[in-house]
């Protein structure tokens, strides 16, 4: 490691460690129940028109009651899905984390992961966590095969977006030490399974990205609160 990375990091886990210890110093925070996201996902994105999905028995159960949950799953007039989510957190923090750490009990292995920005519809760049996962699907009796996913995902404060859940941490307890105040954090998903192999025609994980990139131009405008 050069020294002037080593020296940055020092720096990061100093401010790290004094933002949490000086935030647990005042546990009295107002919550500012303002956010930074629209609940409400689009009817239509560019080809896609979305329809509602339920929220699981297992998300009721896991997450806080004061949580709220939007889905929808969007479909093209090609047959293609998309899958768009949003989790926004209420008094409790507990409802926001890493998705990465529920994937893996809902069978997925992550493979790669990386920052990505994209460029968005209005003028803004965007930088979201793309996830490549997978997990063995039978396709017929006694026959498994692979199927790779893609999962991106960022989080949205007030005036504020993020891909990194140590950064949204690092902030929260900034806030909470420097202005006396909890802010609602929220994420948001949007995924699709890359099918090429398994249905004749469908796009490869390259062209499924592209699309994913598309999509999210379109919607992310929608959903994200402007500055004021």
């Amino acid at each position: 490691m050069n020294t002037k990375l080593f020296l940055r990091c020092g720096i990061f886990l100093a401010l790290a460690i004094g933002a949490y210890f000086l935030s647990r110093q005042n546990p009295d925070a107002k919550i500012n129940m303002e956010s930074g996201v629209h609940m409400a996902l689009p009817e239509h994105i560019g080809s896609f028109t979305g329809k509602s999905a339920e929220i699981s028995e297992s998300e009721k159960l896991i997450l806080p009651a004061d949580t709220q949950i939007s889905k929808s799953v969007y479909t093209s007039l090609g047959g293609e899905q998309v899958s768009c989510q949003i989790v926004l957190s209420g008094g409790e923090k507990r409802s926001i984390h890493r998705p990465e750490t529920c994937l893996p009990g809902q069978g997925w292995t992550k493979k790669t992961s990386e920052t990505l920005p994209i460029k968005l519809d209005d003028g803004r760049t965007l930088e979201v966590m793309k996830l490549v996962i997978s997990r063995p699907v039978e396709v017929q009796p006694g026959v498994k095969k692979e199927l790779t996913s893609l999962f991106l995902y960022w989080f949205v404060g007030k005036d504020i977006t993020t891909p990194h859940h140590w950064y949204r941490i690092l902030h929260t307890d900034w806030d909470r030490v420097m202005h006396g105040v909890s802010h609602r954090w929220a994420y948001v998903i949007v995924s699709a399974p890359v099918l090429d192999g398994f249905v004749p025609g469908a796009k490869n994980q390259e062209q499924t990205l592209a699309a994913l990139k598309t999509f999210i131009a379109e919607i992310a405008p929608e959903i994200i609160v402007s500055k004021k």
